[in-house]
């Protein structure tokens, strides 16, 4: 049964509110027989930033209990270098705190995805085949993932959540080329990265842009399941956000990962929760979405001989976003 928990975020008692959840959606018996878990934030910009990054305090204190649950299990916590070659993921680990988890307890790995081996796979997607590489270890030293996203709107995607976080997965800084699949990828990445669980940690959200830009909220959200796809439809709930009008989310249910609403089992009252956020895209975001949705485009601006030209016309009248 999808369950999904839904409470109004204990900052002082997180790493109990953690544990609590572990139990209900049935992550703590599958941490006990397991010997190792991938945690996944979400760090989209090299520093940490209110609404933007997931916290590192969340991600230890989701360490402490799984550490609690099963001493020996191994923990990797891992994230690809900035897309479009932006920013080290190395440096953006040390620059939010992420280096000290490592320090602080024995088995946790901090991985940068980007600099580990790959391995092709192919996809069947309702666009036909597609190749795309994805990290070795996931294949070979990992049992299960867990998404760790915030409540976030997104220029692109309308919202990022448990599926969309998965993108920075895909150990390529060029995964850009890959946007006119996005829809079609990224919950088959995410199950095949055996993505089964997801923590939101909802301290704070991003409201009206998105990813990197927008209006910080203090929220004060913790969710957590054992569904993405139940996960990101009571969280686009919460956030206002009608899933099905979500493109990668709808697609995600025409590929079966999508649960019925009413066999998802809510642990807590989101109505009580409900805070509804608005995506206002500026003329960028709108030519940014056409080359997101377009091959040809995306070849255009990012990976033509002209790009880089093109590049600095446009940073002429705008704001470079790092």
């Amino acid at each position: 049964m999808p369950i999904v928990v839904a409470e109004r975020l204990e900052e002082g008692n997180l790493i109990s509110q953690i544990e609590k959840a572990c139990h209900v959606i049935g992550l703590a018996e599958q941490a006990v027989r397991s010997g190792s878990v991938f945690i996944k934030p979400n760090l989209t910009y090299p520093f940490y930033r209110e609404g933007v990054t997931t916290r590192a305090e969340f991600v230890r204190s989701l360490v402490a209990v799984l550490k609690k649950l099963n001493p020996g299990i191994k923990v990797y916590i891992g994230e690809g270098d900035g897309g479009y070659n932006s920013y080290s993921m190395n440096d953006a680990f040390k620059n939010m705190g992420f280096t000290t988890i490592e320090d602080e307890f024995s088995d946790v790995a901090i991985i940068n995805l980007s600099k580990i081996p790959s391995r092709t796979v192919v996809l069947d997607t309702l666009r036909g085949a597609y190749t795309i590489a994805l990290p070795e270890i996931f294949f070979t030293d990992i049992d299960f993932s867990i998404s760790c996203p915030l409540p976030k709107v997104h220029c692109m995607t309308k919202i990022t959540l448990s599926y969309k976080n998965q993108w920075g997965c895909l150990p390529d800084t060029m995964r850009l080329k890959n946007h006119y699949m996005f829809d079609h990828l990224i919950s088959k990445v995410s199950e095949i990265l055996k993505f089964k669980y997801a923590f939101l940690d909802g301290k704070y959200g991003l409201d009206n842009n998105g990813p990197m830009v927008g209006h910080p909220i203090e929220i004060d959200w913790f969710v957590a399941s054992n569904s993405l796809g139940a996960f990101d439809m009571i969280v686009s709930e919460m956030m206002g956000f009608d899933w099905s009008k979500v493109g990668h989310l709808k697609m995600a249910d025409r590929y079966g990962f999508i649960p019925n609403r009413k066999d998802i089992k809510i642990v807590g009252d989101i109505n009580h929760l409900k805070r509804k956020f608005v995506l206002k895209r500026n003329i960028w975001n709108y030519l940014a979405l056409a080359a997101f949705r377009s091959r040809r485009l995306t070849h255009l601006f990012y990976l033509s001989k002209w790009a880089k030209l093109l590049h600095d016309i446009m940073y002429l009248v705008r704001k470079r976003p790092l």
